[in-house]
């Protein structure tokens, strides 16, 4: 019967121009079904074996007792870039050293982690938000302090700095204040702070307050003092390393916000 109809569309196809028509509308439609049906079976074949690929082999399963770190500690990883860190600070000059190297967004969470593992209520209000000199609020037994931090790494905290502290707790109604700094303080600013009652905490009293709460073992601190990421203090986004590309800068690499142009904060690398 197949072979009937061919030959009569072949007679056709001889006779009249229609007929020649039909025939290469049937040649069109016949190559194109083939050539789905080839593409279909290639798209197959590679699934198949990406599929395959995945599968997990019996012989790499995890074994915690052989895997797992001195200590029973995890270790974490946080990518930044091409370099990936997975050791925390072992000794308290590495927790210094790491506070040093942060973000002041990390280093704002770290001290807010650390009162509250305390026993604190914390209340941020510092980061990109105004913060009116008061960085957090922090509450225990129905007594509450402010504090501000500063990741200062090469001033010491002058008489100004504390004097403005000191008007942001008198316009919260906050008679307790705490001043911490990763580095010291000016002579002015130690006896202004102790007229008015305002604790002052330096490198070391940091240092202390962060090992009283096991700062170097905790997976919460661990995960900030290892992130390498820097944020805006303007809207808090990530910021991203950027090439100028004209002015006297041209070719030189700085940090933007990844929000621009919504944000245009920049700061040298």
């Amino acid at each position: 019967m197949i072979v009937k109809l061919g030959g009569l569309l072949i007679l056709l196809a001889v006779i009249t121009s229609q007929g020649r028509q039909i025939i290469v509308t049937i040649g069109f439609v016949a190559l194109t079904l083939a050539g789905v049906a080839v593409v279909g079976l290639i798209s197959f074949l590679i699934f198949r074996r990406m599929t395959r690929s995945r599968r997990p082999d019996p012989e790499d399963s995890y074994d915690p007792d052989e895997d797992w770190p001195a200590a029973n500690m995890p270790r974490f990883q946080v990518e930044s870039g091409c370099q990936t860190e997975s050791v925390g600070p072992q000794t308290t000059a590495e927790l210094l050293e790491r506070l040093r190297a942060i973000d002041w967004f990390q280093f704002e969470k770290i001290v807010a982690l650390a009162y509250e593992k305390l026993g604190y209520s914390v209340t941020r209000r510092g980061g990109a938000n105004p913060d009116g000199g008061i960085d957090l609020v922090i509450e225990k037994d129905a007594k509450q302090s402010a504090v501000q931090c500063k990741q200062w790494k090469t001033w010491n905290v002058g008489v100004k700095a504390v004097r403005e502290f000191l008007g942001a707790l008198t316009d919260a109604g906050i008679q307790k204040g705490v001043f911490i700094t990763l580095r010291g303080y000016t002579g002015d600013a130690k006896q202004l702070a102790e007229k008015h009652g305002i604790e002052i905490i330096n490198e070391a009293g940091l240092a202390q307050l962060l090992e009283s709460t096991d700062a170097k073992s905790d997976p919460d601190v661990l995960d900030l003092l290892l992130d390498k990421r820097k944020f805006c203090p303007k809207c808090e986004r990530e910021l991203v390393l950027r090439t100028a590309t004209k002015g006297a800068n041209e070719g030189s690499q700085f940090w933007g916000c990844s929000a621009y142009p919504r944000c245009r904060f920049t700061m040298p690398l």
